[in-house]
């Protein structure tokens, strides 16, 4: 941390001695852009620094958990509840150990058992009291899943706790701007709730006007998702983006008057974070909001790249608030779609020549669609795995009504609040939303056009980006400089994916975990044969994507298998041999068997221990403390995950 703080002060003073130098220079030189750059990167380093845990003195995580103590914490938002617990984020007060007091920080992931019988109470703004016991979030237990403790963190987010409602004590409300904007969301969600909208059609209203989607169904989101129209639910820099235009259009009486234009920036501004408070100022669209209020700025001075200079600016100022939102799948997804948009759209909407000024003003939503799905393409692969081969059909629909969508909506949401909502707006504006659904629902029934379950590694992805650099540089002008530039894009996405073929195993066998249930895979080059105590094996979706896996088989656990560590012997049952006449190298342990352990390990003498999901967690803990003690390994795929043989 010492050392950030010393070379950011050294690039400082650099960066002053080479402004001071270029002032003086008829002919600036490359030297002052270097200084720039490295004082740039100094800057971000040293951000990112400052806000790792173990550089904050007061982050709960470096401080000595005992039992009995009690932290004090804030709700600061309300997360999608699962069929087991509410969940929220909190954020650290203070710590409190019998009469002692220390203040404390850091966001913890809250889970409170759910009570059906009663309503959630907890809101944004709530200061509770509650039994500390931090856990580590368990990381995904199969090769290759989805792992929520990296998104948690992320988020900033390194602990969770787990309780009952009993537990949790709401001690007071904190009336601030972020409390009072989200408590402003619910009551204006409970409001459009006395109306007659239908329930689809109600959860997309609340998705795509206040960014709350915990009552979207799951079919609706993967239809959203099929269609490629997902970005309609979430806030994003789609909505802002559309909210901008609107409002510019809506304002430009004013420019006709003296300062009018700097009033009509002004006024557009404080409307996007009005709407930015309307949503709750959740994080997305904080940021959204952000960078195209800088945008806007940009977009004002009417200079060749003051667009670009105003989103760079925006993006560096976001991640010197915070490095950790370039973590973020959205964050990362909204500034290649508005970057794409403002590089890739005039040259593909310059590709047709439309009189017709009906067809032009869809050619023109086209283009810039097709500028943003091929600037978010390789990357939303990478995360999705998945292409929508219509959105474009999609969004032909859907964008040119959806301005008139988020402006009609905002009027019901206003209208609801004062109570002056009539019947007919409701039954119009739910037709609208009713006809979305529809149109969406249809396009994602196309199954053909879904292309699903693509696999794109990272170093694949920024090949593909290298690569699409290179287009980019030969479409702006073909020169032997810029031919060189795609050659090399070629060459690194052809080593990207020699390098992904050489490091899928041809052979491997792996014990997964599963719930009480056993399975076993065994692959084979592009084969895999799934051994399982059960017909179904939805956890192998994303090894067998991962691992190309083009054929698969299932098969009954046998007893025995060798495998590259050696002999695997299964105990399933209670029933043990005195004496075996073979020593198997690995143990697997399924079905809870009822057996003389120690005995088992005197007969068997396995090097490795492995315990599946199948058993119960008391019996694998005192299996763990017998292995230990006779200084045998011991692998429980509950708490280490999947067991891997190559």
């Amino acid at each position: 941390m010492r050392w950030s703080l010393v070379i950011t002060t050294i690039c400082l003073l650099l960066f002053f001695i080479a402004y001071y130098r270029s002032a003086k220079l008829l002919f600036p030189d490359i030297f002052f852009g270097i200084a720039t750059f490295l004082l740039i990167a100094s800057v971000g380093f040293t951000a990112v620094q400052l806000r790792q845990p173990e550089n904050i003195s007061s982050h709960y995580t470096n401080f000595k958990i005992e039992a009995g103590q009690i932290l004090k914490a804030e709700v600061s938002e309300e997360l999608k509840p699962n069929q087991y617990n509410s969940r929220y984020i909190i954020e650290a007060i203070s710590l409190q150990y019998k009469d002692e007091y220390q203040q404390v920080s850091g966001k913890i992931l809250l889970s409170i058992q759910r009570n059906l019988n009663e309503p959630e109470s907890l809101k944004p703004g709530d200061i509770l009291l509650l039994p500390f016991t931090p856990e580590f979030v368990k990381s995904p237990a199969n090769p290759f899943m989805f792992s929520y403790r990296e998104y948690l963190e992320g988020l900033k987010i390194h602990r969770q706790v787990q309780l009952t409602p009993s537990q949790v004590e709401v001690l007071s409300f904190n009336r601030s701007l972020h409390s009072y904007s989200r408590s402003f969301r619910n009551n204006l969600i409970g409001n459009v709730r006395n109306y007659n909208f239908s329930k689809d059609e109600l959860a997309v209203f609340q998705a795509l006007i206040l960014g709350q989607r915990s009552d979207l169904n799951e079919k609706l989101y993967k239809d959203y998702a099929a269609a490629g129209a997902v970005h309609i639910l979430a806030i994003s820099g789609l909505h802002i983006g559309i909210l901008l235009l609107m409002l510019n259009w809506l304002l430009k009486p004013l420019k006709r008057f003296k300062a009018g234009k700097c009033l009509s920036l002004l006024l557009c501004i404080v409307l996007l974070w009005s709407f930015a408070m309307l949503t709750g100022l959740q994080s997305s669209v904080v940021r959204a909001v952000t960078m195209f209020s800088f945008l806007a700025v940009g977009l004002n001075l009417k200079r060749k790249t003051g667009a670009f200079n105003s989103l760079a600016l925006s993006f560096f100022f976001l991640l010197l608030i915070d490095p950790y939102y370039i973590l973020q799948v959205g964050f990362q997804l909204s500034y290649l779609a508005v970057f794409s948009i403002l590089l890739i759209q005039p040259k593909v909407y310059q590709l047709v020549n439309i009189d017709n000024k009906v067809f032009d003003y869809f050619w023109k939503l086209s283009s810039v669609s097709i500028a943003a799905q091929i600037g978010v393409l390789p990357l939303s692969i990478y995360y999705f795995h998945q292409f929508p081969g219509l959105f474009l059909l999609t969004n032909l629909f859907i964008l040119p009504f959806l301005g008139v969508l988020l402006i009609s909506g905002i009027l019901v949401l206003i209208l609801a609040y004062v109570g002056w909502l009539p019947d007919l707006l409701v039954w119009l504006f739910n037709k609208l939303l009713s006809v979305m659904n529809w149109v969406v629902t249809e396009i994602a029934s196309i199954k053909p056009f879904v292309f699903s379950n693509i696999d794109l590694n990272m170093f694949q992805t920024i090949a593909l980006y290298l690569l699409l650099a290179g287009i980019m540089m030969i479409w702006q002008n073909l020169n032997y400089r810029n031919l060189i530039a795609f050659a090399i894009g070629i060459i690194i996405l052809q080593l990207s994916f020699i390098a992904n073929k050489f490091s899928n195993p041809s052979a491997e066998i792996v014990i997964m975990h599963r719930y009480k249930e056993s399975l076993i895979t065994f692959k084979n080059n592009k084969n895999l044969v799934v051994a399982t105590s059960t017909s179904e094996a939805p956890e192998l979706i994303d090894y067998i994507r991962e691992r190309k896996i083009k054929k698969l088989e299932k098969t009954q656990l046998e007893d025995f298998y060798m495998t590259p560590k050696g002999l695997l012997y299964i105990q399933s049952d209670s029933i043990t041999f005195p004496e075996m006449e073979i020593h198997p190298e690995i143990l697997l342990l399924r079905n809870s068997p009822k057996v003389n352990f120690e005995r088992l390990l005197l007969n068997a003498q396995p090097k490795q221990i492995i315990a599946d999901g199948s058993n119960y967690p008391y019996m694998i803990r005192k299996w763990k403390a017998t292995a230990k003690h006779k200084k045998i390994p011991f692998h429980a795929t509950a708490e280490k995950g999947a067991y891997m043989m190559r």
